[in-house]
């Protein structure tokens, strides 16, 4: 076994229960318990073409297979009616794809929501590509309130390389538009660590991103799964990578920068400055997941919807809830959930732990904390901790070794035909 592996395995080994089985296995009709379950999500996989690097699933957009698709989202919808009723949701995040190639069927989603559960908040990603004034007033007018819009990058040869389908001048002109329209929060999501990109092509990024109306700016590096096209191409090719400690000061100069210009951390990767609250798309505690390859996380079980456009389409239609995967989720991994995502946000905030779930933090984690304070990853800031530049960046190596691998495990085995019957996301907890 390799040094990684082997990292790998002590770290579960030490982190893990013994009755903590990190397996998704199929669903076959278990009772879900939605108790607790405040947040919403609607993926619509649409796209007018498919990015290279992009790991979610998504259908080339056209007209007929996007109306099925549209009226087993709404069965779907109403599958969920007899619990969703009377809810106060927290927030709707619409994700995809392209959720903007779909205004009318979004408008008639949420309608339909809005008839069983408020909703707080709803935000929504989008592209350059698919905005105009009608889409924004569209989407004022069913209610978004948050957007992101997936820049990339200002450079055309990465929008090249990426195979957006928009120019650097398109970009800038639907920012302008965009910060006209009166969100609470204006996210620009951009990529770095590029093949061969240099410091001083990031700065210009990252400098160009600081002159936008946006409110919030998050920087993700270039995450490359085996079965995306850039994957492929990537080890194809032998196209070479930046090295990690290249990418470490790429992250540096975009955390020193944005800090010394008034920004303020909200994740390992977003920096907030004015808004009405922060933009994020993964740190919703526990969430009802709607449409294909959706996920679902209830506080006791983790759940996907079926990655197979045939499948979703035929089966909230025949009263079917359209799930795939279904893993159990302990009380102890629940805790471990909790504070893997609190990390994401680079802060722990100890009281909310206890109210939570009725347990210290410090008393449940305080090997975690003694060596985490040792190698001056996390600073005490009663009542939180908060995690430093160099932890922040730990946090993103880890990221790379355990979430990225898990995630790349289950979507190759559901992107299967026939899908396997269970996925185990460790050879040594299954």
């Amino acid at each position: 076994m390799s040094f990684p592996g082997l990292l790998k395995k002590w770290l579960l080994d030490w982190l893990l229960d013994p009755d903590d089985k990190l397996t998704f296995r199929k669903y076959e009709g278990q009772k879900i318990d939605w108790e607790g379950v405040d947040n919403l999500y609607i993926h619509i996989p649409f796209c007018r073409n498919k990015c290279p690097y992009c790991p979610y699933y998504k259908e080339i957009f056209q007209d007929q297979k996007a109306w099925f698709f549209g009226e087993s989202l709404l069965h779907e919808i109403d599958l969920h009616a007899p619990w969703l009723q009377g809810r106060a949701m927290q927030s709707l995040y619409i994700g995809g794809g392209t959720p903007t190639l779909m205004t009318d069927l979004l408008t008639r989603a949420i309608g339909r929501l809005r008839e069983l559960c408020s909703v707080e908040k709803i935000a929504i990603e989008t592209s350059p590509s698919d905005i105009s004034n009608e889409v924004l007033v569209s989407l004022h007018n069913m209610g978004c309130n948050m957007i992101s819009l997936g820049v990339q990058d200002f450079q055309q040869k990465y929008l090249t390389f990426l195979g957006r389908d928009y120019t650097t001048e398109k970009t800038l002109d639907v920012i302008d538009k965009i910060g006209l329209s009166y969100y609470d929060t204006f996210n620009l999501d951009l990529i770095f660590a590029y093949p061969g990109q240099t410091l001083k092509e990031l700065d210009l990024t990252l400098r160009m991103a600081m002159d936008t109306p946006a409110h919030q700016l998050t920087f993700y590096p270039l995450f490359t799964f085996p079965y995306s096209t850039v994957g492929r191409f990537i080890n194809l090719k032998q196209v070479k990578m930046p090295d990690s400690e290249i990418r470490r000061r790429m992250y540096y100069h975009i955390y020193d920068t944005l800090l010394a210009n008034g920004y303020e951390q909200v994740s390992v990767w977003g920096f907030l400055k004015g808004g009405k609250g922060k933009y994020s798309s993964v740190t919703r505690e526990q969430y009802l997941g709607l449409g294909p390859s959706a996920g679902t996380y209830t506080g006791k079980q983790f759940l996907f919807n079926t990655f197979n456009m045939e499948k979703y389409i035929s089966g909230p239609v025949q009263d079917q809830l359209p799930y795939e995967y279904i893993m159990d989720v302990t009380p102890h991994m629940e805790r471990l959930f909790w504070v893997y995502w609190r990390l994401y946000e680079t802060v722990i905030p100890r009281e909310v732990y206890r109210q939570r779930f009725d347990r210290d933090f410090t008393e449940d984690f305080k090997s975690l904390l003694y060596g985490a304070e040792m190698m001056k990853y996390m600073v005490v800031k009663d009542p939180h901790l908060l995690l430093t530049k160099k932890g922040i960046h730990r946090i993103h190596l880890l990221q790379n070794h355990f979430a990225l691998d898990f995630i790349n495990r289950i979507w190759t085995a559901c992107t299967q035909d026939p899908s396997p019957d269970k996925v185990p996301l460790s050879a040594w907890h299954n």
